[in-house]
């Protein structure tokens, strides 16, 4: 009595929970793969911090490239000084110029400056590709979990609905005599834990529905359903040297090797030249009537000894190049990793595909061989007939999730070889 009534109440909590899965899955809005992905790249945050550091570093490549023209200024300055000595001060001075100053030779410094950011600039907008890779990578996998979660709460659903009509054959079969108190409450207890389950695969779906929500900027939204998903298809061939991560990486490379280039540039000779032209007087009447003019001036610097200072700036410049080329490697080893694990993952989930295929099937024979027998009171037990249900089943799922697997696997692949753009 007590195991009914708990069955019942089980029933009533679960019917309750279908209801609202169904009340929300007939509003619910329905959203393709590219969709998804577009108003991903739209929303996520990656892309605009990308973008910014993007601009930062094209605006450093105009930094470094300003030194390469000349600068021209206008200068203006009008002082007196009377209480100091008019032999030391001139007692005033009345200044009125436009100067212009240039940098002849530095010895390479500046253009290896200008390459470096240039470089740079580069990796940064590689960074700006490889934040759009990971989105879509992102939520492509979010987008499959979600419609691996659908398909299993369909399932479960269908499983739910069979198990009941098998209860209502065995309760008939009760009152006929034709089964005992034992088969009947096995079944009720196999149906009440197919519900506890399907209750389990709403939460998994509504979860999967926050998670790809939360990718396109919707939040609340925990009944997305998607389109119908293509089956899983071989992951492409490829060395991963177009990936943007690894591309980022060699131009980061070449920016620190130029970055040396500029150290070492810094022992060179200067040669600079300074002209001006304008007034330069004591008072300003004089000196604006009678002492407009112009000067030119040419400096040549030769570093003779700085305390170790220009050395210490190419150790720091090698130092870098270093750890440039360290991460370069690392990323190259890690994506190597990633290609030969994701195609064998590939591998495996595409042979299991095959053989869950067959395998349901011979469960599905099994278990309709084993039903058929128990209402033709054959010589076998219900413990039997669910077991043979419940394997069945669980094939049934376990597709789900190696379809999912091979999905995930070559959505990796295509992300690492940079497809996924």
């Amino acid at each position: 009595m007590l195991l009914a009534i708990r069955g019942q109440l089980i029933h009533i909590l679960v019917a309750i929970t279908m209801l609202a899965a169904l009340a929300s899955q007939a509003c619910a809005a329905t959203i393709s793969l590219e969709d998804a992905i577009a108003r991903a790249l739209i929303f996520a945050p990656s892309v605009a911090s990308a973008s910014a550091q993007s601009d930062l570093d094209n605006a450093r490549v105009d930094e470094f490239r300003a030194p390469l023209f000349p600068s021209l200024a206008a200068n203006g300055e009008y002082q007196q000084t009377p209480g100091y000595d008019p032999i030391v001060t001139n007692r005033g001075l009345t200044l009125g110029q436009l100067g212009l100053d240039y940098t002849a030779f530095d010895g390479g410094r500046r253009s290896a400056q200008v390459r470096s950011a240039h470089y740079a600039a580069m990796a940064a907008a590689l960074g700006i590709t490889a934040a759009r890779n990971q989105i879509i990578f992102d939520t492509t996998i979010a987008y499959y979990d979600l419609a691996r979660a659908l398909a299993a709460e369909a399932e479960l659903q269908a499983s739910v609905e069979r198990l009941t009509q098998y209860v209502k054959v065995i309760e008939a079969l009760q009152r006929s005599g034709r089964a005992i108190a034992s088969d009947v409450l096995m079944l009720r207890a196999s149906d009440d834990s197919a519900m506890l389950t399907l209750a389990a695969g709403h939460q998994a779906a509504a979860h999967a529905s926050i998670m790809l929500g939360s990718m396109i900027g919707d939040f609340n939204d925990t009944a997305l359903r998607v389109t119908d998903v293509p089956a899983p298809s071989p992951p492409p061939d490829g060395d991963g040297s177009q990936n943007p991560a690894y591309r980022a990486a060699t131009r980061a490379v070449q920016a620190a090797k130029l970055t040396v280039d500029a150290a070492r540039a810094e022992r060179s000779p200067s040669f600079k030249i300074a002209l001006t032209t304008g007034w330069e007087g004591i008072n300003p009447p004089k000196t604006f009537d009678h002492y407009f003019g112009a000067s030119y001036d040419g400096a040549v610097s030769v570093p003779i000894f700085d305390g170790g200072l220009i050395r210490a700036h190419i150790n720091e410049a090698q130092a870098a190049v270093h750890a440039a080329l360290a991460q370069q490697h690392q990323i190259d080893v890690q994506n190597r990793r990633d290609l030969a694990d994701a195609r064998s993952r590939y591998k495996d989930a595409s042979d299991q595909i095959v053989l869950l295929r067959g395998s349901r099937q011979t469960a599905d024979d099994l278990f309709a061989l084993a039903w058929t027998r128990f209402l033709g009171g054959g010589n076998i037990t219900l413990l039997e007939v669910v077991s043979a249900y419940q394997q069945a089943e669980s094939l049934r799922l376990a597709l789900f999730d190696q379809q999912f697997a091979a999905r995930q696997a070559t959505a990796q692949v295509d992300a690492i070889l940079g497809l996924a753009q």
